[in-house]
């Protein structure tokens, strides 16, 4: 059992302690010194703090303070954290941490783990943005991540709360406008396209399937006019799909089952991925769309929006069509529909147009009304 040092310090009551520490990648022990509190009426004498020290000692005696909690915050995330995520996580959202943990690293410093506070990813939060210039979504992502980080420090007893919780975001620029592919595009698209980049577009602007997801397809997958995705690629990792919900079937229309189906007769065992490199591995389209898509679509005039433009294409041209947010959530496989109308549903010109002339005709009509009489 610890009892502590306590001594004064000018106007400071101070408590001089053992606490477990890693030091060199060993658990070892190490002096500290804290302020307990400021000399007052209240805290005269060294008894009169005792109590704050038996509490500050209380996790130590008790033998619950973790070594690691003592670590810098920026040996955490890189010798904790980053690792477990590499481990449990999509390589795709592994890459995105590793980004994040770069933008925060140069302003950790010596900050320890157990001692964050809101304060201080405040602080932290405002150092990134006055870095550089950046999307508001990237000071998202940022309190995004440390929030996942300390989060998993908290499930393992290294700290007692979540500082990043209740941290503000800091103002960044505001998002760029997102595109999306109309039907007219789409078919303007196909019609300079040759196999295998001509089918891999028709899946996605009709079906609403992610690049990744339409790289991961197997043969398999595309049955009873449907495809069902199952799994996802990375720059050539396979692994699980985005979410949960996203594991889940798409219907299929007449035409990409008949590309689909043509497409195969071209393979000697209609076996594996559907889109499949000389390796067996998945095709890396990245790879297609830099030397078919683009050529050709250049060589014609148009312009490439992005594969996910097909995406919130597909949305966006459901949604003119008729059908529900709902509906399209479920096509889109969102696991909100809020995503699916804030995102994927981008607003087209000739329908604004007519619900203002809607709006116009009402008004009107509401002017040529007699008004009702009010009551005093």
């Amino acid at each position: 059992m610890q009892r502590g040092h306590i001594y004064r310090k000018g106007s400071n009551w101070m408590l001089q302690y053992w606490e477990p520490a890693i030091e060199d990648g060993k658990v070892t022990k190490r002096r500290v010194a804290c302020i307990l509190a400021r000399y007052s009426d209240e805290y005269r004498t060294e008894k009169s703090v005792r109590t704050l020290a038996d509490k500050q000692l209380a996790p130590i005696n008790a033998r619950l303070a973790r070594p690691e909690s003592t670590q810098t915050v920026a040996a955490f995330l890189e010798h904790v954290y980053l690792p477990h995520c590499l481990e449990e996580k999509r390589p795709s959202t592994y890459k995105g941490y590793s980004d994040m943990d770069k933008l925060v690293q140069p302003h950790l410093k010596d900050l320890q783990l157990r001692n964050v506070r809101t304060s201080d990813i405040d602080k932290l939060m405002r150092a990134v943005a006055l870095q550089k210039q950046r999307a508001h979504t990237t000071h998202r992502n940022v309190k995004s991540f440390l929030s996942g980080a300390f989060r998993y420090a908290k499930r393992n007893d290294l700290i007692n709360d979540n500082p990043v919780r209740d941290s503000v975001v800091p103002r960044g620029n505001p998002m760029s406008d997102t595109a999306a592919y109309t039907l007219s595009e789409i078919q303007q698209t196909l019609a300079v396209l040759e196999e295998p980049a001509r089918t891999a577009v028709l899946v996605a602007g009709l079906t609403g399937l992610r690049k990744s997801e339409i790289a991961a397809l197997r043969w398999e997958d595309f049955r009873d006019d449907e495809l069902h995705v199952q799994r996802s690629v990375w720059r050539g990792h396979v692994s699980d799909t985005k979410t949960l919900t996203s594991r889940a079937a798409v219907p299929v229309l007449p035409i990409v089952r008949k590309a689909l189906e043509q497409h195969k007769r071209k393979v000697p065992e209609g076996k594996g991925f559907i889109f499949e490199g000389g390796t067996g591995k998945p095709l890396r389209l990245e790879n297609v769309l830099r030397r078919e898509i683009k050529p050709a679509l250049a060589k014609a005039g148009l312009k490439w929006l992005g594969w996910h433009a097909f995406r919130r294409g597909l949305g966006t041209n459901l949604n003119a069509l008729g059908a529900d947010p709902k509906t399209i959530q479920t096509i889109l496989r969102h696991a909100n529909v809020s995503t699916t109308q804030a995102f994927y549903i981008k607003p087209v010109a000739a329908e604004s147009v007519r619900a203002m002339q809607k709006l116009e005709r009402a008004f009107s009509k509401a002017r040529r009304s007699k008004p009702a009489s009010r009551k005093k």
